[in-house]
């Protein structure tokens, strides 16, 4: 599906969480989860499909998928080739807990990845590439709006990562690849941990990136120019198969 000569690193976990229905979606999402949506309309390649093999064409060799609606399809589409993590709750909780509940079987160094986001492999080729330990992939090139989960920086550090964002006085979008290690990752389970103590289940992961921002820096790696796309509406799933999926694959050639 993706191909590389040579990986780019080895050691380095994946986790992606895939729990959710995809409520926006519906009903296409009624029976799967809107990560094993096809993206390609000639070989039926799915969201997750694509990102796993992104992944080990990298060099990432421990994958952990987090799954919850539809997970029996899941399963059946991805085998034994990775791990899974269940969220029995994900009817009720958000990215956060899934995260949470993965949380206990990640070593030093972990690619967080949303299950909806199709992109370049060279976005994560640049986490990897970082000395920093707590990087998010954004484009500052991206057109904002409420929907868009927005990042406010000073030079490379970020200072804030909210929707809540007034798109003018943001600096782009953080695309839902984030890449955590060593004292970076320990502050965010830390954070989680809290988080999820003080019943904050039902919240988007970034929450806790905004929440340890007081405790850790964390650094953006600009993806400007990469074709990407996070799939929420039909809207998105067409511009996937019509625009971006080619794109990826073109560039590859």
């Amino acid at each position: 599906m993706i191909s590389r000569d040579e990986p780019v690193v080895a050691g380095v976990q994946a986790v992606i969480l895939a729990a959710g229905q995809g409520k926006r979606l519906l009903p296409l999402t009624q029976e799967i989860p809107k990560a094993l949506l096809p993206v390609d309309p000639q070989s039926n390649t799915t969201i997750l499909e694509f990102q796993v093999s992104a992944l080990r064409n990298l060099g990432v060799k421990e994958i952990l998928v987090v799954v919850g609606h539809g997970k029996e399809r899941v399963f059946s589409k991805l085998g034994d080739g990775v791990q899974y993590v269940d969220n029995p709750k994900y009817l009720t909780t958000n990215s956060i807990y899934s995260f949470f509940l993965a949380m206990d079987r990640l070593g030093e160094d972990v690619l967080i990845l949303n299950g909806d986001v199709l992109f370049h492999p060279e976005v994560v080729t640049r986490l990897l590439n970082s000395d920093e330990q707590a990087v998010l992939s954004v484009d500052t090139g991206a057109v904002l709006d409420e929907e868009t989960m927005k990042v406010r920086l000073n030079s490379s550090r970020v200072v804030e990562i909210s929707k809540s964002i007034e798109a003018n006085k943001a600096d782009g979008e953080n695309l839902g690849i984030v890449r955590f290690g060593g004292e970076g990752l320990r502050c965010l389970k830390r954070v989680v941990g809290n988080m999820i103590k003080g019943g904050e289940v039902n919240r988007w992961i970034p929450a806790a990136f905004q929440r340890m921002l007081g405790e850790f820096p964390i650094y953006a790696v600009d993806v400007k120019g990469l074709p990407w796309i996070e799939i929420d509406f039909v809207g998105d799933l067409e511009k996937a198969r019509e625009e971006v999926f080619g794109e990826i694959m073109e560039s590859l050639r």
